[in-house]
């Protein structure tokens, strides 16, 4: 991708808050991010200081000088910057960086029974919201689906093995890679047993091999303990369970290869909660604080105690979509072969209307607010409300290098 560089005025390094509002809008919405490349020691040596913003901090902002709190002096407040603080480098302008999401969606035929909070089954539930999701996603997102067992009467009784909708671009409103999900969804029933390492397995291999650029996500939904083991072993019955335990490693493997799984538990997956969680914690998208006996939380999106199985299954999926759509920004390379101070980034946000922000960083790779790295640091990723407040507003994002990094603390 070409970048335009061009030299950007001297500016203070000021801290500031981070704003937060979740909004469905905000799935839809993208916006250019510019980046601030500069030389490490533009800084003066005050800057030295790990400087952090206190959750609900508010510091003062005005003609380029400002509050800090000093993450060493447990919140209390140091001499803001002046203008003879300011960092100067150069900016380059960026792109969102595409998402690559494979759907991996449980069909058997316990998927018939009823949804909690309605009157239709979990299957018309799910592809009810399963769709509306997707009408919203950009046309940057590639997408593809996998139903399983995905079997007919008379056919192999455990997995089909095929794609229902290979992983293509999604495009424009009404382009035929959204027509062709929409019609794979209305078409499919509830059938058979649960093979869920066998058509892991498989969609994992499909989203491996998409050409197209961009982060890889599978989201597994589920309702229950898999009946098949890898292969087709078992009797495919609740009776006589499948050992769920390999798919761990599996989803690790994924994960190192650049694929992280999410996982969703509908309604009638009770018993495979603490495995589930397993599942999720080791594809990478375990949630801040959980643990695999659901204390305080489980670690994967559980919908077995929901009241509203519809009204939950959004909520996940907009949470998923707010990691893995459209948050996330591609760091180029600086210029003239420089190399750049991972400690020495700070995110800032302009609204249309205000003042600009700076964003914290999530302390200890969290991303419960505020930004993190990509595990490689050559991505900034915004965690879930921050995206949501970003997103939603039609402002400015940039990168600004030099500075001591913001955390929240």
């Amino acid at each position: 991708m070409a970048v335009d560089y061009k030299a950007m005025n001297s500016r203070a390094c000021l801290p500031t808050r981070s704003l937060f509002r979740r909004t469905r809008r905000a799935l839809s919405c993208g916006f250019t991010l510019s980046i601030a490349l500069a030389i490490t020691s533009a800084c003066s040596s005050d800057d030295s200081k790990e400087d952090a913003i206190p959750p609900g901090g508010s510091p003062m902002l005005g003609n380029g000088s400002g509050t800090i709190f000093d993450g060493d002096e447990g919140g209390t407040t140091s001499s803001g910057f002046d203008s003879n603080d300011a960092c100067v480098g150069q900016e380059a302008g960026t792109e969102l960086a595409p998402a690559i999401l494979e759907l991996l969606v449980d069909t058997s035929l316990s998927m018939d029974q009823g949804a909690p909070g309605s009157n239709r089954s979990k299957w018309i539930e799910t592809r009810r919201v399963l769709l509306e999701g997707i009408e919203l996603m950009p046309s940057t997102t590639s997408v593809g689906v996998v139903f399983y067992p995905d079997v007919d009467v008379g056919d192999n009784p455990c997995f089909d093995g095929e794609a229902d909708v290979g992983v293509e671009l999604l495009g424009a409103e009404n382009s035929e890679q959204r027509a062709q999900i929409a019609r794979a969804f209305r078409e499919e029933d509830p059938r058979g047993s649960t093979p869920t390492h066998d058509a892991y397995r498989y969609a994992l291999e499909q989203l491996a091999a998409v050409d197209n650029v961009g982060q890889r996500y599978l989201v597994l939904i589920t309702d229950g303990t898999p009946t098949y083991a890898l292969n087709c072993q078992g009797s495919g019955t609740l009776e006589s369970p499948a050992d769920p335990t390999p798919l761990f490693p599996e989803a690790a493997s994924a994960l190192a290869r650049g694929m992280k799984t999410f996982v969703i538990g509908s309604p009638g997956s009770q018993d495979a909660r603490a495995s589930l969680s397993r599942m999720a914690t080791a594809g990478g998208t375990a949630s801040a604080g959980c643990s695999d006996d659901g204390r305080p939380h489980y670690c994967h999106f559980d919908m077995t105690e929901e009241a509203d199985f519809a009204v939950a299954l959004r909520d996940a999926l907009a949470s998923i979509s707010g990691l893995a759509l459209g948050c996330t920004y591609d760091i180029p390379n600086p210029p003239n072969g420089g190399t750049l101070d991972a400690s020495k980034v700070n995110v800032v946000f302009t609204p249309a209307q205000g003042e600009r922000e700076v964003i914290g960083q999530s302390p200890n790779g969290t991303c419960t607010d505020g930004w993190q790295y990509s595990p490689n640091q050559d991505q900034v990723l915004l965690c879930g409300p921050t995206c949501d407040r970003v997103r939603a507003s039609n402002g400015r994002l940039s990168l600004e290098f030099g500075c001591t990094t913001q955390v929240i603390f």
